[in-house]
């Protein structure tokens, strides 16, 4: 993508928006569902599979915040279904962003298909956001200096996997975006940064493997089970793209059923990019919440890795609260990770499930970090 920025809106203004992430944030909540007619009759199973066949419909009219993009609304109208009986619902979203001078709008599809053994997910999106930039590296993210920054973006994505053994899936993703940046070059030397003036204005396209592997028993609330991605996308100028690079992006995520009421979960992140990269699509430290409490672009680099372990208490029959902590880093390499400062939050939130039939919850979050803190609202959980 030109910008991870715009992904982040993507993602927690329309996956975490509804899923994924998303990457919306702040809550006043609103429901319209199917849930609540006469229960039909018949044997567990056939209860089960009936109720997998609904449609839910969630509007959620979102006061954000978050330290990127400030105060603002969104609004998300989603809808869960299963037309086909797969191991996972369908999901249709569109969201609509607006805080201070920044919006942004997208529309986002996830299906299963073939009997569980194709899965596809598309998003597209167009941001005009009011962003700090910060310069790159994690001193010129430690100093907090920052200068404006506008940047409009539009483009989508496209990923395809395919079951080659159980829970394992293998496919590849497609990415096309055209990004514009706004900068008042003179300030620069303010955040001892420099920015190639082609990098202001690019399109960058991309195609690359997929690979996931997911054995978690539910997609929205997982309580046991692992899921892993990993994506490595090629961006070239044969597939439209301005400029020739690598990214490399991994997760791994792990959920231990404690008791009938807690679940513990853990995550690991990581980001590596190489070739001629434009800083708008440098590895971003707390992207898709790695980690909650900081800014996303005021640490930037080529390398990024994160861990962040959680704790989620169902205390109600739709409440629930959440403890969590991580550590990461940031740096010009891999190698170089373990000399760099480690950079950790902690903070707490509460859930509240929007829809009982597909276990989606809204979430809020606090977290701090040793020079600030946020608050996150958004749709599902944050891994």
């Amino acid at each position: 993508m030109p910008s991870r920025i715009v992904r982040h809106v993507v993602w927690m203004g329309l996956l975490v928006l509804l899923y994924v992430p998303l990457a919306c944030l702040a809550q006043s909540e609103t429901q319209m569902t199917t849930e609540g007619l006469a229960a039909p009759t018949g044997d567990a199973s056939q209860l089960h599979d009936e109720k997998k066949g609904k449609t839910s419909f969630v509007v959620l009219p979102i006061p954000q915040s978050n330290p990127a993009l400030g105060t603002g609304l969104t609004i998300a109208g989603l809808a869960f279904y299963n037309p086909n009986q797969s191991e996972r619902p369908w999901v249709t979203g569109v969201g609509l962003m607006k805080a201070g001078s920044s919006k942004a709008l997208g529309v986002f599809q996830q299906a299963t298909v073939m009997d569980n053994r194709l899965r596809l997910m598309g998003a597209l999106v167009y941001a005009d956001l009011d962003l700090k930039f910060y310069g790159v590296g994690a001193d010129a993210g430690e100093r907090g200096n920052s200068i404006p920054m506008e940047q409009v973006g539009a483009g989508g994505m496209f990923q395809a996997l395919y079951k080659v053994a159980d829970h394992w899936f293998v496919g590849a993703r497609y990415q096309n975006l055209k990004l514009t940046s706004t900068v008042d070059l003179s300030q620069l030397p303010l955040i001892g940064a420099v920015i190639p003036q082609a990098d202001l204005k690019r399109r960058v396209a991309s195609l690359g493997p997929a690979l996931e592997y997911d054995s978690r028993d539910d997609s929205f609330y997982p309580t046991s089970g692992t899921s892993a991605k990993v994506n490595l996308n090629f961006f070239g100028s044969r597939l439209g793209s301005d400029s020739d690079f690598r990214q490399l992006t991994a997760a791994w995520n792990r959920y231990w059923p404690y008791s009938n009421s807690l679940v513990l979960a853990a995550r690991v992140s990581s980001c590596a990019v190489g070739g001629d990269v434009p800083f708008t699509n440098l590895c971003m430290y707390g992207m898709s919440n790695d980690l909650r409490g900081y800014s996303t672009g005021q640490y930037r680099d080529r390398a990024m890795l994160a861990a962040q372990g959680e704790a989620r208490w169902r205390f109600a029959p739709r409440w629930g609260a959440v403890a969590f902590a991580g550590v990461g880093a940031i740096g010009p390499s891999f190698s170089d990770l373990l000399q760099q400062k480690a950079l950790s939050s902690i903070g707490a939130g509460v859930r509240w499930q929007a829809s009982k039939e597909y276990k989606v919850n809204v979430s809020l979050d606090v977290a701090f970090t040793k020079k600030d803190h946020a608050v996150y609202l958004y749709v599902g959980e944050a891994f």
